[in-house]
């Protein structure tokens, strides 16, 4: 490669690892099926389908003949090159950084393999055949040159002698003919650097055929390990189109996507989930519980995964009754609203169940990278849904209420209380109303007034979701704490609030569980 397009090459190499390394602290559950993250996956899969032209052609004689009437081999070269390193970038983007199944993980981490050993291959060869046809130059030369020496030597027997003297001695181990005029030395000197020089020159071109003969086998895995990776690519266009493509919120199942056909429903199924939940609910629900100095509620996590494995329990009977609603079949808004908040909530304990024990949310038992809020959590009429899709897609994006960052629990100590009872839409304003108060008049967690130095201290959820309180199409972060806030704060807030400095409660993630609270853990 020409050194323009081996910098090229090499930088786009580099922004792919950064650009994979970006899952460390970003993913996108819904991405990889939305319409940007498709035309995303066809534009670089079939990117990546061009580097086969050159492949075929460099080895098939009859399609070589014909297609370098139209390109030449080296421009063909240069296509499969680009392509090779813009496809996977393209492919990499379309995941939205969510590698959670054992194919997609897998796809990507050959995706970057091939790359990657095709860059190292096509790289090294060519820097290594280059100084290979240096040396043998220099090589040329020095043997030239020596031959010289040594018909001079054999002219002058005394200088023959004088050369046993540097035997032993320690002098260069590599000889620059360029830089230093050899035949301004002694001859018998001259002799024996040309000799080192030719030595150390016949040792580092042996050295660089050996690596040559290495990175050429090396080419032939990379060769074979993109044949896999084309596998395991089909496997994935295979799953993607028979289970379904959602191109946005909006997509309806149709009879390709057998997976996601809520094809078992009941018009009751909402109502046994919600009692199912109500009752496992209350039975776990503990008030009026201290965790790291906070006074706050919890759960019974150890009872919940006890009931996680027993298939009659009300946790999997609201398991069993998600599969069969039909999320768009609630007419009243409230319903729905409350419905899905009270799915969220259950996911959360769900996944936290399911791994049990676990200190947080967090934990790597649930998500290898810490952020459980990505992973498909809950199953509702054959679609999966993850914690972010549900918050920020479904509950914040269609309803626009501020009020659900509140509602859905981070199933953390620092989180709101939980209320004695999931929600129902009938009362759902109240109970959404009481949280967010009960929250404020927590000086703990929901907010903190310093008048002394004209400071507040709110809830990291409001720090979390800071850019939701725009004072456009939501109020201002003041505008909301002013509504919800103890009376007896409200007069102050409101006549300092162009001089008041607002910080935030440091989170703690310690899950809301009986098992985590300060009496229990004194006398254990």
């Amino acid at each position: 490669m020409k050194e323009r397009e081996s910098l090229i090459i090499g930088s786009l190499t580099v922004f792919m690892l950064v650009l994979w390394l970006g899952f460390l602290a970003h993913s996108s559950s819904r991405f990889a099926g939305s319409l940007a993250g498709g035309i995303l996956a066809i534009s670089g899969s079939a990117l990546m389908m061009v580097p086969f032209a050159y492949v075929f052609a460099k080895r098939i004689k009859w399609l070589k003949t014909r297609i370098t009437k139209f390109i030449s081999m080296r421009s063909l070269l240069t296509i499969h090159i680009y392509a090779g390193i813009l496809g996977p970038i393209l492919v990499l983007m379309h995941t939205g950084h969510k590698f959670e199944s054992t194919l997609g993980m897998t796809l990507t981490a050959m995706t970057i393999v091939v790359v990657i050993s095709g860059y190292i291959g096509r790289y090294l060869l060519k820097h290594i055949s280059t100084e290979v046809r240096e040396k043998k130059l220099l090589l040329t030369n020095a043997q030239d040159m020596y031959q010289q020496t040594m018909t001079e030597l054999q002219a002058r027997p005394d200088q023959r002698i004088a050369i046993k003297s540097f035997t032993g001695m320690l002098s260069k181990f590599f000889l620059s003919i360029e830089k230093e005029p050899e035949f301004a030395l002694p001859v018998e000197v001259r002799a024996i650097r040309l000799s080192e020089s030719i030595a150390d020159l016949e040792y580092a071109i042996k050295s660089h055929e050996t690596f040559k003969g290495w990175f050429g086998k090396w080419l032939k895995v990379h060769f074979a390990i993109s044949w896999i990776l084309f596998g395991l690519l089909v496997m994935h266009v295979w799953g993607a189109v028979h289970f379904g493509l959602r191109w946005s919120d909006s997509w309806a199942p149709t009879t390709l996507t057998s997976q996601y056909q809520p094809a078992i429903t009941s018009d009751d199924a909402p109502e046994k989930f919600s009692n199912s939940f109500a009752r496992l609910y209350k039975e776990h629900w503990r008030p009026n519980v201290t965790i790291h100095g906070y006074r706050t509620t919890v759960f019974n996590y150890a009872g919940l995964a006890k009931e996680s494995k027993i298939s009659q329990s009300d946790f999997n009977q609201a398991v069993t009754s998600l599969r069969r609603i039909n999320p768009h079949g609630f007419q009243n808004t409230d319903q729905k609203k409350a419905f899905w908040i009270n799915v969220y909530n259950f996911a959360a304990m769900k996944l936290v169940a399911e791994q049990y024990p676990v200190d947080s949310i967090t934990d790597k038992k649930i998500s290898w990278r810490g952020d459980p809020w990505g992973l498909d959590a809950v199953e509702i009429g054959g679609k999966n849904y993850g914690l972010r899709q549900i918050e920020k897609e479904i509950l914040l994006g269609k309803f626009k209420d501020l009020r659900i960052i509140f509602a859905v629990s981070c199933a953390a100590v620092s989180c709101p209380d939980r209320t004695d009872s999931i929600f129902y839409g009938k009362n759902l304003n109240k109970q959404l109303d009481d949280m967010v108060r009960n929250l404020f008049a927590n000086r703990t967690k929901g907010l903190s007034i310093q008048k002394n130095e004209m400071k507040i201290t709110l809830s990291w959820i409001l720090k979390a979701d800071k850019d939701l309180f725009d004072g456009k199409e939501n109020p201002t972060l003041i505008d909301f704490v002013l509504k919800y806030a103890p009376a007896k704060h409200t007069a102050w807030i409101k006549a300092n609030e162009d001089k008041l400095k607002i910080e935030f409660f440091e989170h703690d993630w310690t899950l809301n569980d009986t098992a985590q609270a300060d009496a229990i853990k004194k006398r254990t």
